[in-house]
């Protein structure tokens, strides 16, 4: 991996310090085509939005067979003119733009077989095969299991279930991975489409520890000072203290969602968090505020709840989760839980936990979170067998609904609403999302093939790992060869030369999940215009030495063809050796 040590500049300037090398491979046999012009352009670079729309009427079934114009997209406010329509039903596209989409070929109509007097059929022109079936996005679901919140029975309860669903519906272009979060974020599994797998890693979670009755234990003592507290003042010094440690427990929560979200930001298809917890609080400890109000018969100090509020951090979620285009669908373990105020928690307490503000308190986030992203929250529920299964429709049966987006400058959020020209009918989509230029979609998607294998390679880029070498006392030199055929680059004539211009984009991750900046280059690519009819089987060459410490990495690296936009996505494993290179005996 590049050293931590290191700043992005060293980085950069290592880079800049290798020697960039043009050069042609051995020329093919025969003679090479001559590649017609083109004409001297630059690619524009139009940004569609696409905004996937689940469609129910008053009694929440799932409507079918609507149209384009069934459907009104406000950006800001503002009416949007719909440029892409596409519905899947049952897992398949059955409508495309304007049209219902076949995969059944035409037949074409028989001659009566009992008019021998009748003039010879003409001949029928060649049947055109049939339509294959237009792919339906890849789905890709993240179980998020929060440790940090569960008690290990709520949280058995509900893996079970999963367990059972994603037996059944992690398949073919529906893949899985599981998340666990406990003060430590890992995957436990990677992206997979064999259910079984998935279903196997979950039954192993398991046997995990949770630190959600830890919490409940601190909550109980915690009571119990306020209980032999003599003034409020003492009271709410105990509940500040439980208060300000839930909080940072909330903070680092925050950021493993984002985390985990930013890391999917690249990842194409279908994306849903599946995130399983007991609830994560607005205002952690709220429920305190009103219980020393209670004990000590006053309304002062009510306001303290409003210092711990989170709210900006799950709208920060919400943000990073529409920027990547991942739906949120939140489970509360919990589920159907007794009133709080019977519970053994309750029975040595001079006052009683208020039911109402404590519930509202741990679900309203989760619903702000999955409505503003377009999923659902699962909550109130022992069995989730069933929203489970509405998960799966929304992704097997919905509606993409595509405008070009507004060109207003700045990659800020854009509000986003969905509404349906029939009364009755209700749709349910994301309400934000983040128009991204270029740059950033590169930045992701050459980020999230760090973790996520991305196969997307249009300019045939190839990678050549040489032998490390030391550079100091702990990092080495790695020598990295691109290779790009000249075919798939934009070159420009411009006088006797024809121009174009490649970016290089690289970054690293080693064994331990270490991840090292982003940097990137920029090529200018040269070759005189009586040069072109001889590159059509050729490879333009890049040299460049990476600076890494020993052990194993993963090289994520990214090739843009600036003219036209084009961006293939390559990685490499890399294993940096602190031992010298085994040399052969002669002879052998």
């Amino acid at each position: 991996m590049v050293s931590s040590r290191l700043s992005l500049s060293v980085v950069a300037s290592a880079l800049l310090a290798a020697l960039p090398a043009v050069a042609l491979s051995a020329a093919p046999q025969g003679p090479a085509p001559t590649p017609r012009p083109g004409p001297i352009v630059r690619n524009v670079d139009v940004t569609v939005t696409n905004i996937d729309v689940v469609v129910t009427d008053s009694k929440r079934n799932r409507v079918r067979g609507l149209t384009k114009e069934d459907f009104e997209v406000y950006e800001d406010g503002m009416l949007q003119p719909l440029t892409n329509f596409y519905a899947v039903d049952g897992g398949r596209v059955v409508f495309f733009g304007d049209e219902p989409v076949s995969g059944e070929a035409p037949v074409p109509a028989a001659t009566p077989a009992d008019n021998p007097a009748a003039a010879p059929a003409p001949a029928l022109e060649p049947v055109e095969p049939a339509v294959a079936p237009l792919p339906v996005p890849r789905t890709r679901i993240v179980i998020f299991i929060d440790n940090l919140s569960l008690q290990p029975f709520n949280r058995n309860r509900v893996l079970r279930s999963v367990e059972t669903w994603v037996r059944e519906n992690v398949k073919d272009n529906v893949d899985a991975m599981v998340v666990t979060w406990d003060h430590s974020l890992k995957v436990r599994r990677k992206f997979t489409n064999d259910g079984r797998e998935i279903s196997d890693v979950l039954k192993q979670q398991e046997d995990l520890s949770t630190l959600g009755q830890t919490r409940l234990s601190e909550r109980r003592d915690i009571l119990r000072r306020i209980d032999e507290s003599k003034t409020e003042s003492e009271a709410y010094t105990e509940a500040r203290q439980y208060a300000l440690s839930y909080k940072n427990d909330i903070d680092f929560t925050v950021d493993a969602l984002k985390k985990t979200i930013d890391q999917l930001a690249g990842v194409e298809g279908r994306k849903i968090l599946l995130h399983v917890s007991e609830g994560l609080p607005q205002s952690p400890g709220a429920e305190l505020w009103k219980y020393i109000q209670d004990k000590f018969r006053t309304q002062s100090g009510g306001l303290s709840q409003f210092e711990f509020d989170k709210t900006a951090s799950y709208l920060g979620i919400v943000r990073a989760a529409n920027a990547a285009g991942v739906s949120m669908y939140m489970v509360d373990a919990s589920g159907l839980s007794i009133d709080s105020g019977i519970s053994a928690e309750n029975r040595t307490t001079e006052a009683k936990i208020d039911p109402f503000i404590e519930r509202t308190n741990m679900q309203s986030m989760v619903q702000l979170m999955a409505e503003e992203t377009g999923g659902k929250a699962i909550l109130n529920r022992n069995d989730v067998i069933g929203p489970l299964n509405d998960m799966r429709g929304d992704y097997t049966s919905y509606y993409s609904v595509g405008y070009r987006s507004l060109k207003t400058g700045g990659e800020r959020p854009r509000k986003v609403q969905v509404k349906m020209k029939k009364k009755g009918l209700v749709a349910r989509s994301r309400r934000s999302y983040v128009e991204k230029g270029i740059e950033t979609r590169i930045t992701e998607g050459v980020t999230s093939a760090l973790y996520f294998v991305r196969d997307d390679n249009p300019l045939a880029v190839g990678i050549e790992v040489g032998q490390p070498a030391p550079a100091d006392a702990q990092n080495y030199f790695v020598p990295i060869r691109i290779r790009v055929p000249f075919s798939r680059i934009t070159l420009l004539p411009e006088g006797p030369i024809a121009r174009g211009r490649v970016i290089l984009y690289f970054i690293v991750v080693d064994s331990e999940g270490k991840q090292s900046e982003l940097a990137n280059q920029v090529v200018p690519v040269e070759i005189d215009v009586k040069e072109l009819g001889n590159l059509s089987r050729r490879d333009f060459v890049y040299d460049v030495r990476l600076l890494m410490i020993p052990g194993g990495q993963r090289l994520s690296l990214a090739v843009r063809d600036e003219p036209t936009n084009t961006v293939s996505f390559v990685q490499q494993s890399i294993f940096v050796s602190v031992l010298p290179p085994e040399v052969r005996p002669a002879g052998k």
